[in-house]
């Protein structure tokens, strides 16, 4: 049996009063179930969230939520596995796309199936990553509550233009994103002032080859025969053509040049020291804040002519039952209302500005049509691609980092560290199938 399994009979054992709802919205004696949430956001997200739980609270007089900020280090999950083997969870819990396989394979979450199929909640319900992002070992163990369309592809028209290029053309191949940048990079006294695009830039080393890696063709792990596959020909070629730029420039006056970025008003996009790069949903109410006058575009990423046109990938958070919730019957009324009824994905859409993972949800309808919402909501109708599902992800995200530094900075051929990273995930991933 599982470790975390094995840990949480013994606590049942010992600790009294870990009983589980005996009907929805009780607790047996007819007064209002209270229950808590775990979730990752502080700042102002999590004054948002705190609204989104009032709302619930607000429509369902039989169960009280609690949220509590508790931090999500991807990496390590200590905290969580802690309290689950205490038989002390959190009633539900938020977790990453990317952690969901890694938390089920673990023992740590109640799979959903039989809920969903009383409830008829089905894929359909949901654009195809987000489901499958919780699909996992044949069983779904969560319910994606915002959808991330990674990446919409940003042009400065401003920066086109000085350039001499056309501000409402953009590159759709990597061969014009290539000449593009030629156009607009600048070099001064030895000096880089100004750059058309950064490949490895934004959202870290292992999201850029994802990124890149599916737009030039490649793939990452083959789930039927538990086979990661980083060193896909295709992926090398990805990450060649992100190494060229940092051989190219010399990465050490590119890190010189991004040292100098600034954050809000100050984003190198906004400054125009940058012309293009990949940018999250969250950018659209950055720049409204923040570069209000900005004149940009918004388009689909730029992919070789025999790689995946208008290629992108999921992300997002997504809520689960832990393992021995003490109110799973009220945690599940909590996650259909967040991730699957309409009036709480609209909520969540309205009060956090997230894309709910619902398919049906009105809150696109009201969205569509906001400046650069529209191209975001098509990259997430035509999106193909989630995170690898497996209970390594976490490390093949570490591994996948040291590979795109290894390339930058001359230290392994791209095949090299690729070969690495493959290699050294591989061996995670076998060692924690045998531990079934």
């Amino acid at each position: 049996m599982r470790r975390i399994v094995g840990l949480l009979l013994i606590v049942l054992v010992v600790i009294p009063g870990c009983g589980r709802d005996r009907g929805v919205g009780q607790n047996g004696s007819g007064r209002v179930v209270e229950m808590s949430v775990w979730h990752p956001w502080g700042g102002v997200q999590k004054e948002r969230f705190d609204r989104v739980v009032k709302a619930f609270n607000k429509s369902h007089s039989r169960i009280h939520v609690r949220s509590v900020f508790t931090p999500n280090d991807l990496a390590n999950n200590q905290k969580f596995y802690t309290a689950v083997a205490a038989g002390k969870p959190p009633d539900c819990v938020f977790v990453d796309g990317q952690q969901t396989a890694a938390w089920a394979e673990q023992g740590a979450l109640e799979s959903l199936d039989a809920r969903l199929n009383r409830a008829d909640i089905k894929r359909g319900d949901y654009f195809a990553p987000c489901w499958d992002q919780n699909l996992y070992g044949g069983r779904v163990w969560a319910l994606t509550y915002c959808a991330d369309p990674n990446f919409a592809f940003l042009w400065n028209k401003k920066v086109f233009r000085e350039a001499g290029l056309d501000p409402e053309k953009p590159p759709s191949t990597i061969a014009e994103l290539d000449r593009y940048n030629d156009r607009i990079t600048k070099i001064e006294r030895g000096k880089i002032v100004r750059m058309g695009v950064i490949p490895w830039a934004q959202y870290g080393g292992a999201n850029s080859v994802f990124t890149w890696g599916w737009a030039f063709g490649g793939d990452f792990y083959n789930g039927k025969i538990s086979k990661v596959t980083a060193n896909d020909p295709r992926v090398v070629k990805a990450l060649e053509w992100i190494s060229g730029y940092a051989k190219k420039y010399d990465v050490t006056k590119v890190g010189s040049f991004v040292s100098g970025f600034g954050s809000r008003e100050q984003n190198p996009l906004y400054t125009g020291q940058v012309a293009m790069a990949c940018v999250h949903i969250a950018s659209l109410e950055e720049m409204k804040q923040y570069a209000p006058n900005l004149d940009y575009g918004l388009g689909f990423i730029p992919a070789p002519l025999d790689g995946e046109q208008h290629s992108s990938w999921v992300g997002g958070w997504c809520l689960a039952i832990p393992k021995g919730s003490r109110h799973p019957d009220a945690a599940w009324e909590f996650i259909k209302w967040a991730c699957r009824d309409p009036n709480g994905t609209q909520a969540a859409g309205r009060i956090q500005g997230l894309f709910p993972g619902y398919v049906h949800s009105p809150y696109f309808d009201e969205v569509r049509n906001k400046p650069g919402y529209g191209q975001f909501l098509q990259i997430l109708k035509e999106c193909r691609h989630q995170r690898p599902v497996m209970p390594a992800q976490a490390f093949l995200m570490s591994a996948l980092d040291r590979a795109v530094d290894y390339a930058i900075y001359g230290k392994l051929s791209p095949r090299a560290a690729l070969d690495q990273a493959t290699k050294e995930t591989q061996a995670e991933l076998d060692l924690k199938l045998a531990g079934r």
